[in-house]
Formats: structure tokens, sequence, C-alpha cells
């Protein structure tokens, strides 16, 4: 075990015996920048769900796509990139042995045309970035759902909205990390809940409300038993139906979660794992938001099983194996490393945006090519002659940022180099900086572009009952209560849109369910979603329990590694403990 400084933040990190026998298996060298500052930086090439009003390079047409207007990369409608009209083989350039790598790549990457690459088998689904979506709006991240809006990370789910991280879901309302329910509001961390609302951290449960830690239990209301009839009696007394007693059932919940133990790690059938909402896993280090993945270390959102002997991943696909600093991958990506927003793709290293590629090394946007830097072509020979020399370059002559850090063969790109702003990236939602300390870091940002937008209704005015609402709803203009409530623009962690609309199927699922309008904008709502989920770092604490009926004298001595930050509110259990505490 070794410790060294962090080039970015300063701050020690451990480079762990298990790391050395990786980085030398990938012939790289150990990292300079801690996992946290690693993590930042790769999420900083990743806009989940900003869309940006654009006009077709090639086309002339309207499009809307994650690339913003500021960036000096073309643009091209999802269809025409990836059709066969073009081709990226034809930016390609010799490498230049008088200039750093990064400055060359650089100069490739802003004149490659880029487009939503994952915009694919999209069906009356606008503003949506996805795989197989029908009838969707305002979905990001996301595959095989239907009917379904304002969603993130949502897959094979019908008529779901404001959910994240959801899978194989039907007709639920504001979820976080739920699989195979139907019919559950407001709920997170739950599995086949059924007409449920306000639950955590609940599995099998039918007809409960308020509830957490409960297992297979119908008509509870904070955790207590009721007969059918007096269940269905007391919901009504709440007016779920009400924007006033849906907020003070939101209330009245989160207090009641805070007097009940939480487990220190979200998850199940994980075998020595370290982290946070690990499912289905095993040999996990420092991993956050995995299913079905084996021996990696420093990965956050690796939820398509498999994925196996891979360190500081984000966001990957089906199938990734051996593969180091990878962003946004899709499937079948081995032996890749430092790569953003590929799929199918072997033996290659320094790629951005490129599909069904192996052997190659500094490229963007091919598609179906071998043995290319940046992106020109070389035949096998060629390519394995000069790859060790470009390598052996880019240590002896480093590049250098303004920052003064230093990037040599082993870094991933700096963060400066993505079109996108830090604000308005993936980076953002989990590791939340100010401007100035992007300015320091190095990462780009964006400033609240001004709305002037014609409010038609304040959010104060919206029908306080659903059954209120008329259909003339869908042509307000409802203004943001976040902006409503004087907040300063400036200071607003989500990007306040200051007002909204409500679409015609929005409604239509509001009456179905029951549910009041919401008061705020997606990207508030969204935040405020957000802050439902722990954030991604571990520290060191010792159970809180100290029930007599446990298996301990005393205090529970157990320590353990945890994403409950020490100063949170929650009581915070060891395995043991919490297993004895579950009903």
């Amino acid at each position: 075990m070794e410790t060294r400084t962090c080039q970015n933040c300063k701050q020690d990190f451990m480079i762990e015996p298990d790391d050395f026998s990786f980085y030398e298996k990938l012939k790289v060298p150990a990292p300079t920048w801690c996992p946290q500052c690693r993590a930042m930086r790769r999420m900083s090439f990743r806009n989940l769900r900003y869309l940006y009003a654009r006009t077709c390079d090639i086309t002339g047409e309207k499009i809307f796509v994650p690339t913003p207007p500021e960036a000096r990369t073309p643009v091209y409608a999802p269809d025409y990139w990836w059709s066969d009209k073009w081709d990226a083989i034809e930016y390609g350039r010799d490498y230049d042995f008088s200039r750093p790598f990064f400055e060359q790549f650089k100069e490739l990457l802003d004149s490659v045309p880029t487009s939503s690459t994952l915009h694919i088998n999209l069906v009356n689904s606008p503003y949506t970035i996805g795989l197989d979506m029908r009838n969707c709006y305002m979905c990001f991240d996301s595959g095989f759902d239907e009917d379904s809006a304002y969603g993130v990370s949502l897959q094979k789910s019908r008529q779901c909205f404001e959910t994240i991280n959801c899978k194989a879901c039907e007709l639920c309302y504001w979820m976080i990390n739920g699989t195979n329910c139907y019919r559950t509001f407001f709920s997170r961390n739950c599995t086949s809940c059924v007409e449920s609302w306000f639950c955590q951290d609940c599995t099998g449960c039918t007809d409960c409300f308020g509830c957490t830690n409960l297992r297979n239990k119908s008509y509870h209301i904070f955790n207590e038993p009721y007969s059918k009839e007096e269940y269905e009696k007391k919901l009504k007394e709440y007016n779920l139906n009400s924007w006033t007693g849906l907020s003070n059932a939101k209330v009245l919940s989160e207090q009641f979660w805070l007097t009940k133990p939480v487990r220190y790690q979200h998850g199940f059938k994980d075998v020595g794992c370290t982290g946070d909402y690990i499912y289905n896993s095993s040999e996990l280090r420092h991993c956050f938001f995995a299913n079905g993945a084996k021996n990696c270390a420093y990965s956050i959102s690796t939820i398509y099983d498999p994925i196996n002997d891979c360190l500081d991943l984000v966001s990957s696909g089906i199938g990734i194996e051996l593969s180091y600093e990878v962003s946004g991958s899709g499937e079948q990506v081995v032996n890749t490393l430092f790569a953003s927003d590929c799929h199918t793709v072997s033996d290659s290293q320094y790629i951005v945006n490129c599909r069904s590629i192996a052997n190659v090394f500094g490229c963007v946007g091919l598609k179906s090519k071998k043995y290319c830097i940046l992106n020109k072509e070389y035949t096998k020979e060629e390519y394995k002659e000069l790859l060790p020399k470009i390598i052996q370059h880019m240590n002896d002559m480093p590049y250098l940022d303004e920052q003064g850090r230093v990037y040599r063969h082993g870094e991933f790109f700096p963060p400066h180099m993505s079109v996108f702003a830090y604000n308005h990236s993936q980076g953002y939602e989990y590791f939340p900086i100010s401007q100035e300390e992007a300015s320091q870091k190095g990462f780009n940002w964006k400033l609240p572009d001004e709305k002037n937008y014609e409010v038609t209704l304040l959010a104060k005015d919206v029908p306080d009952k659903i059954e209120d609402v008329e259909d003339t709803i869908i042509s307000e203009v409802i203004q943001c209560s976040h902006h409503e409530n004087n907040t300063h623009l400036k200071d607003c962690k989500a990007n306040c849109a200051t007002a909204f609309r409500i679409t015609s199927q929005e409604l239509q699922f509001y009456r179905h369910v029951n549910i009041p309008l919401p008061r705020s904008c997606f990207n508030c709502r969204h935040v405020e979603r957000i802050a439902w989920r722990n954030t991604p770092q571990l520290y060191t604490r010792t159970c809180m329990c100290q029930s007599k009926e446990h298996t301990h004298e005393g205090k529970c001595p157990n320590e353990f590694e945890t994403s409950y930050a020490p100063e949170r509110e929650e009581i915070v259990y060891c395995e043991s403990c919490y297993q004895q505490e579950i009903v």
C-alpha cells in the first residue's frame, strides 16, 4: 500500500496492492489523481439531461442535442450521424512529435462532428436520449421504456414519471432506486412493492404508507399493522390527492424514517464489497450503484452486468472487462483505457464517441475501424510500430494545463477539453462544487441563461387538488416555486428553469393516479429527488445499536465504511444488528 498526494486537490490518497497489480496488467502507471477527483473528471464528460437547440451542420434542420451552442464541435442530426453519408476517417491527421498529444487530440475533438448518439429506435419520444423508447418525454440515459416522462436511468418500465434508477416498474411516481414496483409513490430503495406511499427500504410490501425496513407486509402505516378497512379509512385522511396533504405526508414520513435504523450499506447479494447501492456483486472496492459487477474498484453506476475486472468506470454498459478510466461506455468494451461515450470497443485508448472499433488510439467519432491513430488508418504493422513511440512521446513531452497539472500517458482527458460545463454534467449531481472551485480545478462552467418566460400562472395558484385542475392547464406557463420564492438563481444548484408547463400526457397521468400537480420545474424536482440518495463517499463509523436484545453487550462495537456522513441524523446499524431489526 502506498500513499500519494493528488495533484488536483492536493489531498493524500492510498493506492492498494491490488491496484498496482491491475495497473501492471494493463501497462499503465499508477494514477496521480485521487479516486474522487478522477470520478469528477470522468463525469465532466457526461451530460445526462441538458438539451440545447442547435442547427444540424449538414442538413440545416433544428435539432436538440447535449452539445451546447458554445462548443466548437460540429453537430449532426442523429439519423445523419449514424448514416454512411460521412466518415470520421476524413478528419485523420499525422501525429506531430513536436507537440503534446493532448493538444493534438483537442484539435481533433473540436473538428469531428458529434450528435445524440444514444438516440436509437425512439418512437414519439421528443427531448429524450435513450434506446428503444416509445411515447416518452424528457427521459435520459434510459432504455426500453413506454409512456413515461421525466426519468433518468429508467429501464424496462411503463407509465413512470419523475424517477431515477428504476427498473421494471409501472405506474410509479417520484421513485428513486426501485425495482419491480407497481403504483408506488414517493419512495426509495424499494423492491416488488405495490400500491404503497412514502416507503423506504421495503421489499414485497402491498398497501403500505410511511414505512421503512418492512418485508412482505400489507396494510401498514408507519410500520404499524391495520386491517384493510382501517388502512383505507386512514389513508383517505391524509388527503394524498391534494398538494397540502401530500406535502404534510412527506414531512411526517421523513421524520418517521429517522426514528428507525438504516443498514450501513444499501444492497443485497453483495459479497466482499465496500461502497453503497451494490446488488448481485462481489469483490468491489469503493463502488457505488453497481449491479452484477465483479472485482472492480472506484466505479460509479455500473448497473448492467456483466462487468468484470475494471477500475474507474462511470455509467457503464453490458460486457465491460479489463477496462480503466472509462466514462459512459455502451456494451462490449474490453481492454479499453481512457474512453468516453464508446460502444463495442477492444484494445483501444484515448477515444471519444467511437463505435465498433478495435486497436485505435486517440480517435474521435470512428465507426467500424481498426488500427487508427488520430483518425488516420494504418496497417497493423505500422500501427504496432508507431504506438509505443507515441506513448513514449507522451511521457517525454507531457501536456500541462493552466493549473500546472501534468498529463502523461495514463491520465484521463483534461477536464477543460470536455464540451460540457461541469454544472451541466453528471459530475455536478454527485459532487457539486462552486463556480470558483470549478475554475480552480480546470472545469468548464455555464452561467444561467437569461429566461424571460411570460408566466401565466403562479405556483401558489395551481389548484390544490388534481380533480380541480381544468384541461386548460396545459396552456399555462407556470412559474417555478423556487423562482417565485425569490431564491437567488445564480446560487441555485438545480439550474432552475424559472417556469414550466404541464403536458397533456402528464396531466392524464396525474389524473389517473390521483396525484396533484407539481409546483416546481423539472430541474428543481430532479435535484430534490437526488437528495434522497447518499453521495458516493465513504466514512468510517461504528454501529449505533445499543439494543439489549441483540447479540452484543452494551453498544455494538462493529466498525464499517458507510456513505452516511457522521453528522447525519440517521441511526446507522451494522449488517448483523440491522438484520435483527427488520420485520
